[in-house]
């Protein structure tokens, strides 16, 4: 009985010990199962140059507004939208009642002086006046004279005259309209072969790498299957303080059989002759950060090394930062990316 009792015992013992064995064995499996699994993706530095995209209204390379110099009703206008038109060509004319009053009134100023100036002479040559009169009324007629030829400028402005031959683009205003000077009653678009230009608006942060000559691709809704080549022809100085973005001006080349027309709108792919050397990494190792940090991962004895960034430009594909961010680092985790912490073990995957 005492050997049956010993056997149930030792039994017993050896069943807890290869449980406890098992045990400790499925739990270092099932640890090593749950590692992580990822993937690299090698990252290149590279000069490439990385466009710009934009949008812009497209219109002639030339263009004029046209205006009354003095104010008053609007008499006739003498042309149409989209009507060709050529230098010389009468336009508009504004009622001149009120100049031709004044032009009036300044003539017979200037008489009046010139006769009191003629009569003060001969009391000047009868010493029954003193030289004083003489220059006085002397000066009375050469401002005289001014004030008639100021009237009668601006009399012969009272009308709008072709400077150039073109293409009346915009009309501003209509018949009997009260206008005042200087406010555009016509825009005209010049024949001077210049051709069509595209404005557009970039950021502060694109502007420094754009030159005079930069080439671009553009595409208009009206030919979605056309690439019309462009080059930038002026580059702002400034920002616009309206909208806080640099206007640059691209030349637009033509193509045979496509009409081009004010108003077009044009998507525009810019590429800047001037590139810093950056580091390109795929999209899918960009983990999300604060604000405009992001974060990636890189792999060091196996473990998730988390490395801050500040993307430059972020593609559809890839995404650019500065030589400096990544500096000694090959590669970047891409798959499995977005489940890693900083010092986790990962498992990587070929």
């Amino acid at each position: 009985m005492k050997q049956l009792l010993l056997f149930l015992l030792l039994l017993s013992l050896f069943s807890s010990c290869k449980e406890n064995y098992i045990d400790e064995k499925q739990t270092k499996t099932v640890a090593q199962t749950k590692l992580t699994s990822v993937r690299l993706s090698p990252i290149t530095l590279t000069t490439a140059p990385i466009p710009i995209a934009a949008s812009g209204i497209i219109g002639s390379k030339a263009e004029i507004n046209l205006s009354f110099k003095i104010g008053g009703i609007i008499n006739k206008l003498y042309a149409k939208e989209t009507q060709s038109v050529k230098k010389g060509q009468l336009l508009a004319s504004i009622s001149t009642t009120e100049i031709d009053a004044q032009v009036m009134k300044a003539k017979q100023a200037v008489q009046k002086w010139e006769r009191d100036l003629a009569r003060i002479k001969k009391m000047y040559a009868d010493t029954a006046a003193t030289l004083e009169n003489v220059e006085d009324l002397s000066t009375q007629v050469a401002v005289a004279k001014s004030d008639l030829a100021i009237a009668e400028f601006n009399q012969q402005y009272a009308k709008i005259v072709a400077p150039v031959s073109g293409r009346i683009l915009k009309r501003f205003s209509e018949n009997n309209e009260l206008i005042g000077p200087g406010t555009p009653v016509f825009r005209i678009a010049t024949n001077n072969g210049k051709g069509f230009a595209l404005n557009i608006g970039v950021a502060d942060k694109d502007i420094i790498r754009i030159r005079l000559g930069d080439k671009a691709n553009v595409i208009f809704d009206a030919y979605p299957t056309s690439i019309f080549k462009a080059s930038v022809s002026e580059i702002a100085e400034a920002a616009d303080p309206r909208t806080g973005v640099f206007p640059i001006e691209l030349s637009i080349r033509s193509q045979k059989g496509k009409l081009l027309k004010n108003g077009f709108i044009g998507k525009v792919k810019l590429f800047p002759s001037k590139q810093d050397a950056y580091i390109k990494v795929p999209i899918n190792a960009l983990v999300e950060g604060y604000q405009k940090q992001a974060n990636v991962y890189t792999i060091q004895d196996d473990r998730a090394i988390k490395k801050s960034i500040i993307p430059l430009y972020i593609g559809n594909d890839f995404f650019t930062v500065t030589e400096n961010q990544l500096e000694g680092i090959e590669q970047v985790v891409t798959d499995g990316a977005a489940y890693l912490k900083d010092g986790l073990e990962v498992n990587i995957v070929e």
